[in-house]
């Protein structure tokens, strides 16, 4: 099962980008979800496509360069990126999406508290 504990120890595993592609292990990510997914890695502009997810949506391609790791789970595999994690199930077309709450900087927690004497 996919907690948020899960899923703030990946964040924290793979704070930065995989070195090169060839780090990443995108055969497991074909064994795994690429036929329920129906998965295209376009090597000419270096991304992986996922036909699973709807056209309009920014998660349907991916650079493989944004790609911090792949981790398989269970029921689940998932596609680390920096400010968001794709879920790809293994047993249906499912997808979800985390996306990283952003925290507020120190000038704007400073506003904040500013603000609310006025």
């Amino acid at each position: 099962m996919i907690t948020k504990e899960v899923i703030n120890t990946l964040y924290k595993k793979y704070p930065k980008r995989a070195k090169s592609v060839d780090c990443l292990d995108i055969a497991l990510l074909f064994d795994s979800v690429g036929i329920m997914h129906n998965l295209n890695v376009d090597i000419d502009q270096s991304k992986i496509i996922i036909g699973s997810v709807d056209e309009k949506s920014i998660f349907r391609t991916i650079p493989l360069s944004h790609i911090h790791a792949i981790v398989p789970f269970e029921e689940w595999t998932a596609i680390v990126l920096h400010s968001s994690i794709i879920f790809l199930n293994k047993l249906s077309p499912k997808v979800s999406v985390h996306l990283k709450p952003l925290n507020p900087s120190f000038t704007d927690r400073l506003r904040g508290i500013f603000s609310k004497d006025e």
